[in-house]
């Protein structure tokens, strides 16, 4: 049986492919810069060696004690250590479910309702998210199952009714541009998959095999992605390369029966994963900040939380060009990089030179 305020890591993994797919259904031309389309079907394997690679800190961190977190270690060296990766981490949570909010608003406001304002209809979704985290990783958990099952439905849907227009004709060969693009185009897929930061706090509440789960995560996320790709470019061929949202591209080509533009209902799932990224966001973030900080209301910490996404959301959505350069500035990349692998490894790197200075003094004496 288990405990009450955990999940299990099957529960863990599949809130984190509801958080990667909202990504890649928001996918926009503006990341695919030296995005050549015959990489894009075998991109896993940068993404899923990146996304471990950069992984491998938060899995020691684990790994320190059973299911430990990095304010267990960072207590160790210092208070202020702890309260600095606080900040930090919340910081860095919030920032990622801003971007995320705003890439999903723009394709609301590019593609369902083109110029509509959507500010109002953002701001309901993210107090929908507040109740959603104040219940718990559990209740969160739950939602990801039964939202998982969706998008698998819709996914395997779309594949179906689209894989009569497959033509080899449109695909291009691989590595065209050279290795260097690919792996590049590889980790920038890794670095939006800045969910596994929460790994670093949420470990003791998560029951089952985190390490070996994560490994099986990447590689079958990474090798799903890509077959969707290799979809789009044999359906789409040079109109899909011209489309802002690629995968909506290949939803309104979709139909069976009577279910002409079964676009809108898909879209409904995609609003539901929207949803549940965001909450996990705030709830992570929560975490993050009990870490070093104790405070009596959480209501008030998600309120706080909730006007901070809106606030960075609609810097970000004012307009294309915006969030384009926000994206080009790397960013994002360097965010990525710093939470899930240098910090972390500073960590535990202080830790193991505190432990050995110790041991020698010991020893000495």
């Amino acid at each position: 049986m288990r405990e009450q305020g955990k999940i299990s890591s099957f529960q863990f993994f599949c809130l984190l492919t509801v958080c990667r797919v909202i990504a890649f259904f928001t996918f926009i031309i503006t990341d695919k810069k030296g995005f050549s389309p015959g990489d894009r079907a075998i991109l896993f394997v940068p993404f899923a060696i990146f996304g471990l690679l950069f992984s491998v800190p938060a899995l020691i961190v684990i790994g320190k004690e059973e299911n430990g977190t990095l304010f267990d270690i960072s207590n160790s060296l210092s208070p202020k250590i702890t309260k600095l990766a606080a900040v930090l981490y919340t910081l860095g949570g919030l920032w990622s479910a801003a971007v995320s909010t705003a890439r999903f608003e723009l394709f609301m406001s590019t593609v369902m309702y083109p110029g509509a304002q959507l500010f109002g209809f953002i701001a309901l979704l993210a107090a929908a998210a507040v109740l959603i985290a104040k219940r718990g990783l559990e209740t969160a958990g739950r939602t990801a199952l039964a939202v998982t099952l969706l998008i698998g439905v819709s996914l395997l849907f779309v594949s179906l009714t689209n894989i009569g227009n497959f033509d080899y004709t449109n695909l291009s060969p691989p590595l065209t541009d050279g290795a260097a693009p690919f792996l590049k185009s590889g980790f920038f897929a890794a670095a939006r998959t800045s969910e596994t930061a929460a790994l670093l706090v949420l470990a003791p509440k998560i029951n089952g095999k985190i390490k070996k789960g994560l490994g099986i995560w990447f590689l079958t996320l990474g090798v799903t992605i890509s077959a969707l790709f290799f979809l789009i470019s044999g359906v789409t061929g040079e109109y899909g390369e011209k489309q802002t949202f690629q995968l909506y591209s290949l939803t309104v080509l979709s139909k069976i029966g009577v279910i002409e533009r079964p676009d809108a209902l898909i879209c409904a799932v995609w609003v539901l994963c929207s949803l549940l990224r965001l909450a996990f966001y705030m709830y992570t973030c929560a975490q993050f900040l009990e870490g070093g900080f104790r405070f009596k209301s959480k209501t008030a910490v998600y309120a706080v939380f909730s006007a901070a996404v809106l606030a960075l959301y609609a810097f970000l959505s004012e307009s294309e060009e915006t969030f384009s350069e926000v994206l080009s500035s790397g960013a994002n990349e360097a965010i990525f990089a710093a939470l899930l692998a240098a910090f972390p490894a500073a960590v535990l790197a202080a830790d193991r030179i505190k432990k050995l200075y110790y041991k020698r003094k010991r020893a000495a004496h």
